[in-house]
């Protein structure tokens, strides 16, 4: 397939998302809600930005992501959008790398003002702001394509959530150890410590042809 093809998918798949402009108001309602749910509950100043605020806001997108995954391939698998690209010539490969780049800008697109105004309500520092934002530009896309396969699993296990969640939500645990923990501090001020940033990317290379395969695996077996 030409390169062109690859682009003309990555296309198709962003006019469908401007489209439906639901992905982007469920993703950031459900965001900005429970971001609310825990002001509310706790109290902007109780909170420890350092501590808690990193792992609730990542808590919260990995289940944004879970979330809004399933419309880019439930959908298309059931008017055979799915079946009908590979038969075009498309693997599955691609297919879901067009559907991972899509998602990642549609994502990006709400989270570039989430961040500020969430670090706003519980007090976080402007650096600390900026170094969260950069950690979820370089972990989104690992995220991104293990809710992807996630969503091809809802497909498989006939959207039995539970199963699904139990399969899925380990391989979620070392992105959040590594960009819950890339900022430190100490008596002299704040120390910025980018050894998490390249960890980040080496998880990327190592998701990248996992989920692609086992992408091409489970869409093999559902378009049976």
């Amino acid at each position: 397939m030409r390169i062109d093809g690859f682009f003309n998918l990555i296309k198709r798949e962003m006019r469908i998302c401007l489209k439906n402009s639901f992905v982007m108001i469920s993703f950031s309602s459900f965001f900005l809600i429970s971001i609310l749910i825990f002001v509310f509950a706790f109290g902007s100043g109780s909170i420890d930005g350092d501590k808690l605020y990193k792992p609730i806001v990542w808590v919260l997108l990995i289940f944004s992501l879970m979330l809004i995954s399933e419309n880019f391939t439930n959908n298309d698998y059931a008017d055979g959008s799915l079946k009908e690209m590979q038969f075009l010539g498309y693997s599955e490969e691609v297919i879901i790398l067009s559907k991972g780049i899509a998602m990642w800008f549609m994502i990006m697109l709400p989270t570039f003002f989430l961040i500020p105004i969430s670090s706003i309500l519980f007090n976080v520092t402007f650096t600390n702001s900026v170094i969260l934002f950069l950690n979820i530009c370089l972990a989104c896309p690992s995220l991104i394509l293990i809710s992807l396969v996630s969503s091809l699993f809802s497909i498989q296990l006939k959207n039995n959530k539970i199963i699904q969640f139990i399969i899925i939500f380990p391989f979620y645990m070392p992105i959040i150890i590594f960009t819950t923990s890339t900022t430190n501090n100490d008596i002299d001020g704040y120390i910025f410590d980018d050894n998490n940033f390249l960890i980040l990317i080496g998880i990327f290379f190592i998701t990248l042809p996992i989920s692609l395969l086992t992408s091409k695996l489970i869409m093999k077996e559902i378009n049976r």
